[in-house]
């Protein structure tokens, strides 16, 4: 044996003489291995627990709750309202606005209406008032001047138009047009025909928007009151849904989530005992047994796997020293051929340049410190036959006899306390009752309310009865036929004859004196209807707190109703309003607030609510638990003992560590590469007769070695590596079955018996007071969260049970429909019909300007017939030649009845003869009357006439007596 040593040492310190860069980095793996079981070891002393603050557990320093909060579900809402159907009236907001601006700029005093025009009926509907009924418009005309103003020019012009249409038709005014002459008028009476009817087209834009958009006002108006009653449906729905919502939440809030609240608790008071004895494990460092047991538990699973590993590790070894013995055997064949056997460049060059030379200094190809593993194997069989294994579950059983203390001393306190809350589960749902019943009657009354305001001004649709709508689109109607006629009018006079498009014009303005007062009446009638309504309903700009229907329909809710009849005697109540209520609502304010403003429900019932009841003084523990605990053991000095010698057997050092540091996947370098470089050497040696004996050996020396190295890397390296994986992964598992925090067995076993060692000394100082305390935190635990459920149900009622946002749309959307179903129409009706009833007095001036213009334009183009007389003629007008007057002289003193006078003609220029209006045809034809000489003149010859210079017609004319034209009336 000594001889064998010898030879050992000796090949060993050779090797490290030739390998010494093996050598160092063995000894640095070795070293860390040292380093880091020495810094281990250290750690695993810090009695680490004293550090930690509260009660010292685990849970504790992590910042969770030593007893866990309840989790309450929150409730979620799936109430979906009715959606509004908004009612298309784009064409008339204009004149909704418009209205809206001349009130709100026109009336300003407070309060806008004098009394005896609006009552309200039930307290909660507004309705038209005695004056309205009498007509007795004095107090609110004298109240406003522009008001009067406005009234009195309205008045003036219906009383006053049927006389000027009287005195138009009488006295022939609509025949009374001036004549005119064609070639000297004609133009500028086109012009201003052309002028006239666009300014009649003008007009007419106006009165036809204003009539379309009184009727479209008068339709708003008819579907706004058939659509009260599907208003105060859909009112009704969102109330009973909102009540719903509210009474689920309630149910949610009081009976369901206190639900959750006893289960938490009944879950926390049943397996308090478990909590508090596993927090004293956690805290004494009693878990460190269970560590113990599972080691111990885990040995024969093993050394099943440690028996694996030993055959393993025999093989790794063998393979790893057959692929060192095998490269080094091919380096030196290699060295030898290249050295001896060759003497070319190419070959040295491969071995100074390649990794041959270190094929086999790896240190991955040296097993010489890695374990024996069938020390290992011994080490855990020991522990398998022997007794150490059972002391750990001996010394659970000692443990748990504490348990069983802590479940006896604190089930006598907690049992009641869950009794009692058991039995407070009906006191809650009582309270979830009473609130409903309170919710509901609430809600009921204010609908009631909304319901009945929405129907106000109902009395305007029975008062102007049925044939309202009718009557409203015969006046529109009249507005249209107007229109019609005017347009026809304007179609015939400027692309037909103008002479129809008078006659039109004509009826046009016959027809607009017989209606205008009656359609302004009716405009009159429905502004002083809308201008009440509107300071009724809507005034100003839609500011609900200001408006009458808020001030007047202000309706007291009926408190009492809502009250319990013991509770109405309990306290005096304020006096709840409507209006009240809204304006919460409108802030979105919780449903809560109303009741609790005005004493329908006290929150101190709900915080009053004893759910556990404080115990007499006689039946009151001041100590929970009281066991005597200083003679608690786990582990005895014999059982001590035996860990100590399980600690230093064969297992003590195991630790997979040992294993992984000499196992790496660089075997060696790549042989694919080196063999491929053999052959190119081979292949690189030329043929030289003097030393081809040598150069053929030398050559089949390097394919030899090509092949031998391609062998080894296709039948030990990745055998070498299946190897390695495999035992890192069962030693990996053997060291979550017998290490504990990645230390060694032997340090393992010394941390864990260290622990439960000190386990016992803080279970015998402190151990009683610890479970004390805990218990006496529980209780507190239990109290507390019973208060933080309650303050949380005031919390939650206040903030987001019936938040009644819905409640307050549904009041102003019903509200509010008096104003967009009736008074907002009402307005808009008087807005279109006033200013087009307004428009027809300038349209009338306008149409009877250019109804002349059209009879003088048409005259001017009907064929000319020449009657003779005597007199002077207008050569311009009749196309006759011109002859000069001739010169009369008076003597003898008879100047009464001289020729001249009566000759005298009204021209001063040679023109056109002046016509009075009295003179006018009212035929289709001009007359023109010539001497008796010359009775019909020849057309071709009078056109002629007109194409010649004065000159030449002189030079052709014969004597004429007369040629004066002197129209005639028919």
């Amino acid at each position: 044996m000594a001889a064998e040593d010898d030879t050992t040492r000796r090949k060993t310190k050779t090797r490290y003489r030739c390998y010494p860069n093996l050598c160092i980095r063995l000894i640095g793996i070795v070293q860390i291995v040292v380093l880091y079981v020495l810094l281990v070891g250290h750690a695993s002393a810090v009695d680490w627990h004293d550090t930690y603050g509260g009660m010292g557990t685990t849970h504790e320093q992590l910042g969770q709750v030593h007893y866990p909060e309840v989790e309450l579900t929150p409730y979620t809402s799936k109430v979906e309202y009715t959606k509004e159907k908004k009612p298309n009236t784009w064409s008339v907001t204009p004149a909704y606005n418009i209205s809206q601006f001349f009130f709100d700029s026109t009336i300003n005093d407070k309060p806008p209406l004098p009394d005896g025009y609006l009552t309200v009926k039930n307290g909660d509907t507004l309705t038209m008032g005695n004056k309205v009924d009498k007509n007795d418009w004095s107090d609110l005309l004298a109240q406003y001047a522009l008001v009067i103003l406005w009234v009195i020019f309205l008045l003036i012009v219906i009383i006053v138009l049927p006389f000027l249409a009287v005195c138009y038709c009488c006295f022939c005014c609509c025949r009374r047009c001036k004549r005119g002459c064609g070639p000297c008028d004609g133009p500028r009476d086109r012009r201003m025909s052309m002028i006239c009817a666009g300014i009649l087209l003008l007009l007419l834009i106006p009165i036809l928007l204003g009539a379309i958009v009184a009727f479209a006002s008068n339709r708003v108006l008819d579907r706004g009151l058939d659509e009260t009653s599907e208003e105060v449906k859909r009112g009704s729905q969102d109330s009973c849904l909102f009540m719903d919502d509210i009474n689920a939440h309630l149910n949610h809030l009081f009976v369901y989530n206190y639900l959750e609240l006893e289960n938490h608790l009944h879950e926390l008071m049943t397996n308090a005992h478990s909590h508090i004895f596993l927090d004293l494990a956690d805290t004494s460092e009693s878990n460190a047994i269970e560590q113990l047991e599972r080691i111990m538990d885990n040995m024969e699973e093993a050394r099943t796997l440690m028996r694996q590993v030993d055959s393993l590790e025999k093989e790794l070894r063998f393979y790893t020293s057959q692929l060192r013995d095998g490269v080094r055997g091919a380096k030196r064949d290699v060295n030898y051929a290249c050295g001896s056997l060759v003497n070319g460049r190419k070959c040295k060059d491969f071995l100074r340049n390649s990794e041959m030379e270190s094929v086999d200094m790896s240190s991955c190809l040296h097993m010489d410190f890695l374990p024996n593993t069938t020390v290992f194997v011994h080490g855990v069989e020991q522990i398998v036959d022997s007794e150490v294994r059972a002391i750990p579950q001996i010394a659970l059983v000692r443990f748990q006899e504490i348990g069983v203390k802590i479940e006896h001393s604190v089930g006598a306190i907690l049992i009641p306390m869950l009794l009692q809350v058991r039995a407070a589960r009906d006191q809650f749902r009582m309270h979830a009752h009473r609130l409903t019943n309170l919710t509901e009657a609430l809600v009921s009354n204010i609908q009631l309310k909304t319901i009945r305001s929405a129907r106000s001004f109902e009395d305007v649709y029975d008062r102007f009865g049925y044939d309202r709508s009718a009557f409203n689109s015969l006046v529109c109607g009249l507005l249209f036929i107007i229109v019609f006629l005017m347009l026809v009018s304007l179609l015939c006079g400027c692309c037909g004859r103008r002479g129809s498009g008078a006659t039109c014009l004509l009826i046009a303005i016959m027809f607009i004196f017989i209606v205008f007062s009656l359609i302004t009446l009716v405009g009159l009638f429905y502004f002083m209807m809308g201008l009440i309504a509107y300071q009724g309903a809507c005034a100003p700009v839609r500011d609900s707190d200001e408006t009458a229907v808020f001030k007047q329909l202000d309706a007291s809710l009926d408190v009492y109703e809502l009250m319990e009849e013991e509770a109405t005697m309990l306290h005096e109540l304020a006096e709840l309003k409507m209006s009240t209520t809204i304006t919460a609502c409108r802030a979105n304010e919780s449903i809560f607030d109303i009741l609790v403003k005005y004493k329908l429900y006290n929150l101190n019932d709900l915080r009053d609510i004893e759910v556990i009841k404080e115990l007499p003084e006689d039946e009151r523990r001041e100590v929970i638990f009281d066991e005597d605990l200083s003679s608690f053991f786990l582990l005895t000095k014999e059982e001590r003992e035996k860990f100590e010698t399980v600690r230093n057997g064969d297992l003590s050092e195991y630790n997979s560590v040992l294993y992984l540091s000499n196992m790496c996947r660089t075997l060696t370098p790549n042989l694919a590469n080196l063999a491929t470089g053999l052959r190119q050497v081979r292949d690189s040696i030329a043929y030289n007769e003097k030393w081809e004996e040598y150069n053929k050996y030398a050559r089949a020396s390097l394919s030899n070695e090509a092949y031998h190295l391609d062998t080894y890397n296709m039948e030990w390296t990745d055998k070498i590596l299946g190897i390695m994986s495999n035992m890192k992964n069962k030693l990996s598992r053997i060291d979550d079955l017998i290490l504990y925090e990645k230390r060694n067995f032997s340090s393992s076993i010394k941390v864990l018996v260290d622990a439960v060692v000190r386990s016992e000394t803080f279970i015998q100082k402190r151990g009683t007071k610890f479970i004390d305390t805990l218990a006496q935190n529980l209780t507190d635990v239990v109290d507390e969260q019973i208060s933080q459920f309650k303050e949380g149900l005031v919390n939650e009622c206040m903030k987001n049970v019936g938040r009644c946002a819905p409640l307050a749309y549904v009041y102003y959307r019903g509200v509010d429909q008096v104003c967009y179903r009736l008074v907002d129409p009402i307005n808009g009706f008087w807005v279109g019909l006033l200013p087009a009833a307004l428009l027809l007095l300038p349209l009338l001036i306008v149409a009877h300007k250019l109804m002349c213009l059209w009879r003088r334009l048409h005259s001017y183009a009907v064929p000319i017939v020449i009657v003779p007389e005597t007199g002077p003629t207008c050569p311009t007008c009749s196309g006759q030649p011109y002859t000069p007057p001739p010169i009369f002289t008076c003597s003898g003193g008879q100047q009464a009845s001289c020729v001249c006078r009566e000759m005298e003609t009204k021209r001063t220029d040679g023109g056109a003869t002046y016509n009075d209006s009295s003179s006018i045809a009212t035929s289709e034809q001009n007359v023109i009357v010539e001497p008796a000489g010359n009775p019909v003149a020849d057309p071709q010859n009078q056109i002629q006439s007109q194409l010649q210079t004065p000159a030449q017609a002189q030079a052709q004319a014969q004597p004429q007596d007369s040629a004066a034209i002197k129209p005639k009336n028919d």
